[in-house]
């Protein structure tokens, strides 16, 4: 199954970037974005991690770096999607997010990856949390290696920024960055890891 998953989903994304180099504007209208090539769904993708996941024979271990001190505590498997769930929401997908974001695409050769990556072209309403993502892939293999996703929100005065790292099949990590006026940031980050290997 997941072999079929990378077989829809990545071939495609790897020879759209081959074929069309050139990156889409932010200044572009709304239809000629519509007309570029479709959204890279990060969304099905970390659900079909987490299915996978859950097909494990694993005890994933949480890491919480909180303001420099540092801690570590064995979960049970099925902590692992509550812990992704923030990030399921919006949906991100062409359907849904095509009239607010646009991608751009390059090859960086300082880490063999194809990257993807995507930003608003206009205001964003205020039920969109969601800021900024990027997806790395690996251009022989045509799979992903790791997404990088951003919200940001007001709470209670405060700016809270909060950013997934997804690396494919290994970890993922949150980080919460709190910021007030005059204060110095609260940065708080917590890891969760299912493959030791490396």
């Amino acid at each position: 199954m997941q072999k079929l998953f990378k077989t829809i989903y990545f071939l495609p994304v790897i020879l759209l970037c081959a074929c069309h180099n050139k990156e889409v504007k932010r200044s572009q209208s709304v239809s000629n974005i519509e007309e570029s090539q479709p959204f890279f769904p990060v969304t099905d993708f970390l659900l079909g991690q987490l299915n996978e996941i859950d097909s494990m024979p694993v005890t994933p271990l949480k890491i919480i770096i909180d303001n420099g001190k540092r801690d570590s505590i064995w979960l049970k498997k099925n902590d692992i999607r509550p812990f992704a769930k923030p990030f399921l929401n919006p949906l991100i997908d062409s359907i849904s997010l095509h009239q607010f974001f646009a991608e751009e695409s390059f090859m960086d050769q300082t880490i063999n990856a194809v990257t993807l990556s995507y930003d608003p072209i206009k205001k964003l309403p205020d039920s969109i949390k969601l800021t900024h993502w990027d997806l790395y892939i690996d251009p022989q293999k045509g799979t992903v290696q790791r997404v990088y996703i951003v919200k940001e929100d007001t709470v209670n005065g405060a700016t809270l920024t909060t950013q997934l790292t997804w690396k494919a099949n290994k970890w993922c990590s949150i980080r919460t960055i709190e910021q007030q006026s005059k204060i110095p940031p609260r940065i708080k980050e917590e890891i969760l890891k299912w493959e030791f290997d490396d």
